[in-house]
């Protein structure tokens, strides 16, 4: 083989060599990358809950306004958390995209939501609170606090009988003040699609056989 000839080989070798080298460096930062995306995506994991109970018959002695239009009232609602962070330590674990509204006879009395200035939800230890930020910062006269207590290690699905709806907010003319007790609540997960499509799926069937044998 001419020396020629050998040089001609060595030139076109080393572009393939560079283009496996690139080809592998590529390879491995799509890895790098797909695996950075999935660490992400596992780092939060968020669920939906729907909450839902009654309040007690009476407020405590002394309620005025909203405490005691909450006498045999009901609450209904739901939130988003990140349930990898649960159950929750001394810190709190704030909820995402939630909303509580407290009902009586059909009627939204107030409702607790997200979207409303003021207004936090989180998680403590076993306590689920949705109240207005200037409890926890002092700084307003607008109080509320709706507080759910549930079992030591709570992760989101749970049933309590003990809560409780406490109000010291001046809106407008209307004072109100006082505490009324929950008598139940219950915090339950929203199905996921798949299973709801099982179910639709499941449930069809069921009646196109019943509708086979009575044929």
């Amino acid at each position: 083989m001419g020396k020629n000839t050998k040089t001609k080989l060595i030139l076109s070798a080393t572009p393939l060599r560079r283009l496996s080298q690139v080809t592998a460096t590529a390879a491995l930062g799509f890895a790098m990358l797909a695996a950075i995306d999935t660490d992400h995506a596992q780092a939060v994991n968020l669920k939906t809950f729907n909450i839902s109970g009654n309040f007690a018959s009476a407020s405590e002695d002394g309620s005025v306004g909203l405490p005691v239009n909450l006498a045999n009232a009901s609450f209904n609602g739901s939130y988003t958390v990140d349930v990898d962070q649960l159950p929750a330590s001394s810190s709190f674990v704030d909820l995402k995209n939630w909303t509580v509204n407290l009902v009586k006879d059909n009627t939204i009395l107030r409702t607790l939501s997200n979207n409303l200035a003021g207004n936090t939800a989180y998680i403590q230890e076993n306590i689920l609170a949705f109240s207005d930020a200037g409890l926890l910062t002092k700084q307003n006269n607008k109080l509320y606090s709706f507080e759910l207590n549930f079992d030591k290690s709570f992760t989101g699905t749970d049933s309590t009988n003990d809560g409780n709806f406490l109000d010291n907010s001046d809106l407008g003319n209307v004072k109100n003040s006082g505490i009324t007790a929950v008598t139940f609540a219950q915090s339950e997960p929203v199905p996921e699609p798949q299973s709801i499509a099982g179910t639709v799926v499941i449930v069809t069937i069921g009646l196109s056989l019943k509708r086979k044998q009575k044929t």
